[in-house]
């Protein structure tokens, strides 16, 4: 019985438009606001390109702070993810055809990642016995801070030669950036 009901209710709503003698055609005139816009395939590719390139900085952006913020308990997990992620970006930036106008970014971010690696794979495994430790005298903690400090100047440094880049890339594309 429901489907009687439902079944008339439909019909109306599709014919309440109809005009006597409209065939169902629709007539668009000068006053539809409907416009159409030539997308720019170029453009297009570079903003999908920019847009990998910066998942691939905030993965790895947020990969890093969690190491970071590591405690004894999940800093080797913790290092062994973020060792894992630089190996695959780099990998996956050695691999990359990039458009034209962006081998200069990938570039910097090769040479980001590769910062990463060098570092997790140096001074910070020297950091880690400091980090497991339950007790820490006051040299262990300055020597914490003062390589946390360190580490956040270099990271400063690679990371605005790679947003320079991104600029470069952004204007050429006519891509508006946004933070």
């Amino acid at each position: 019985m429901k489907l009687i009901y439902i079944i008339p209710f439909v019909f109306f709503i599709s014919c309440a438009e109809s005009e006597p003698g409209d065939s169902g055609t629709q007539n668009f005139e000068a006053t539809d606001s409907i416009k159409e816009f030539d997308m720019n395939e170029n453009r297009l590719s570079a903003v999908d390109f920019n847009n990998e390139m910066t998942l691939m900085q905030e993965r790895t952006l947020d990969l890093v702070f969690e190491l970071f913020q590591s405690d004894s308990a999940s800093v080797d997990l913790n290092l062994e993810n973020t060792n894992f992620e630089l190996d695959v970006n780099i990998q996956t930036l050695d691999l990359t055809n990039p458009p034209d106008g962006a081998e200069e970014f990938v570039r910097t971010m090769k040479n980001v990642m590769r910062f990463y690696k060098d570092e997790l794979q140096g001074k910070f495994l020297e950091m880690v016995p400091l980090i497991k430790q339950k007790e820490l005298t006051k040299k262990q903690k300055d020597d914490l801070k003062n390589y946390d400090v360190y580490f956040a100047e270099q990271e400063k440094i690679w990371f605005d030669s790679v947003f320079v880049e991104q600029e470069k890339f952004a204007k050429a594309n006519n891509i508006k950036l946004e933070e």
